[in-house]
């Protein structure tokens, strides 16, 4: 149970498997508490498929067809059974860390699992155990975190030590605190992953805990160095894979007094989002970084510029009027009282922007036709297929070489001619790019 399950078939193999009367038993089982419901719902209508897992799914809150959680639980279904079931499949694990019955023990074995929701759903369990709601306490999905602090089994000694190394109350982000002692520091290190970050922040963490964060697998953990200013040049060369000492010499605007905001601005941009995440961290950011930031395709990065005390407002709300949630997370219901100018002004901020703009019913031709021409493969794809894309952009588009998805290249039309060509190149760089591989190019577009 501790390590991460392995790749799996795509969902349509696992479909046809379901389906399959001769598939081996155990597949069967595994098959009805797959993650996908259309592979569940073949199992469930393969008479080949045990009944015994059908039943105790049901009886563990799902629905008849397996859709999905029907709210109703048995509450006398024993722990014994509830194991059983983990040892299934993920959508399985996700129903036996939600029953009431479930024991302490096996909540243990779940929030070692690398699904953030399941994690979640543990560490909201009345159940879990303060050793697990501790593990989930240091965990590096702030929701996981935030759900666990708030669980009225979480020990306070362990909550109070994250908070004194800088872990906000609901521990979902940092912020100041007297300069802890490296003993503390330490002590505090051994509760978990985000206690490491934490105590990598400070000037006085040890040097052996600083070189285990920079091996972090999760750039989220990595970006503590940042924060440092007593991090070694070396480190953060390793961390942040910074090509040369002039890279290097720039993050080190990140722990600099008054650091240069046109430092912080070309940072804001970095390739790696652990210095992104950094820079909106410092407290010289100003908050048109913060904005830019907003959009970052990363959602934990926008997380955090949406928490900052100096958040540009203006921004934030002309994302969320574009169909953001409040936190910058996820997507919700657009305002249709949006104008085009407003909807135009987010093709030009960053991903999360252009992908709220592309999805937003209103917007205009004009805009869908830059956007059909984005860096982004994806924002060219959607954009293509918005009931307002311009029929006659797209064709042009097609005819300079463009796929008919929009993610790669076609056969081009050789009578294209110039002015067409130079319409396209002025859309966007994905348009300038094909043009340039056009034969009739203009010299001036040419690769």
């Amino acid at each position: 149970m501790n390590e991460p399950f392995p790749s799996r078939p795509p969902s349509f193999v696992r479909r046809h498997a379901a389906a399959d009367t001769s598939a081996d038993t155990d597949a069967l089982v595994a098959l009805a508490c797959d993650d996908a419901f259309w592979v569940r719902r073949e199992a469930a209508r393969n008479s080949e498929t045990p009944r015994w897992v059908l039943n105790l799914l049901v009886r563990a809150g799902a629905d008849p067809d397996l859709r999905g959680h029907s709210g109703q639980v048995d509450p006398h279904l024993r722990p014994g059974e509830l194991r059983r079931l983990v040892e299934c499949g993920p959508w399985a694990r996700d129903l036996v860390a939600a029953h009431p019955n479930t024991d302490e023990e096996v909540l243990a074995l779940l929030a070692e699992q690398p699904a953030n929701k399941l994690r979640r759903t543990v560490a909201a369990h009345a159940n879990a155990n303060p050793a697990t709601l501790s593990a989930l306490c240091t965990d590096v999905d702030p929701d996981v975190r935030f759900v666990a602090a708030n669980n009225v089994r979480a020990p306070a000694h362990v909550l109070s030590a994250l908070r004194k190394i800088g872990a906000t109350p609901d521990l979902l982000t940092v912020e100041p605190v007297e300069p802890p002692t490296a003993a503390r520091l330490s002590e505090t290190a051994a509760l978990g992953r985000w206690a490491r970050f934490l105590a990598a922040r400070h000037r006085a963490c040890p040097p052996e805990l600083l070189t285990v964060v920079a091996a972090d697998d999760d750039w989220r953990i990595r970006s503590a160095l940042l924060d440092n200013p007593a991090t070694p040049g070396a480190l953060l060369r390793h961390a942040t894979a910074a090509s040369d000492q002039n890279d290097t010499e720039c993050l080190a605007q990140l722990h600099a007094e008054d650091p240069d905001t046109l430092s912080l601005e070309e940072l804001a941009h970095h390739p790696s989002p652990e210095v992104r995440l950094a820079v909106e961290r410092n407290r010289y950011t100003n908050s048109e970084i913060l904005g830019r930031l907003a959009a970052d395709e990363v959602s934990a990065i926008r997380r955090v510029a949406a928490q900052r005390a100096n958040a540009d407002t203006a921004a934030i709300d002309l994302l969320i009027r574009a169909g953001s949630t409040p936190d910058l997370m996820g997507l919700a219901k657009p305002d249709p009282s949006m104008t085009s100018d407003e909807l135009d002004s987010l093709t030009r901020g960053g991903a999360w922007a252009r992908q709220l703009a592309v999805r937003h019913p209103d917007t205009g031709p004009a805009t869908l036709a830059r956007l059909m021409c984005d860096q982004d493969p994806r924002m060219r794809e959607w954009a293509s297929v918005h009931p307002s894309a311009p029929a006659d952009v797209t064709a042009e588009i097609r005819r300079a070489g463009g796929a008919v998805d929009f993610q790669g290249l076609a056969e081009a039309d050789p009578e294209m001619p110039e002015s067409a060509l130079r319409r396209v190149a002025d859309l966007g760089p994905w348009g300038a790019w094909l043009v340039s591989l056009h034969p009739n190019a203009p010299r001036d577009l040419r690769a």
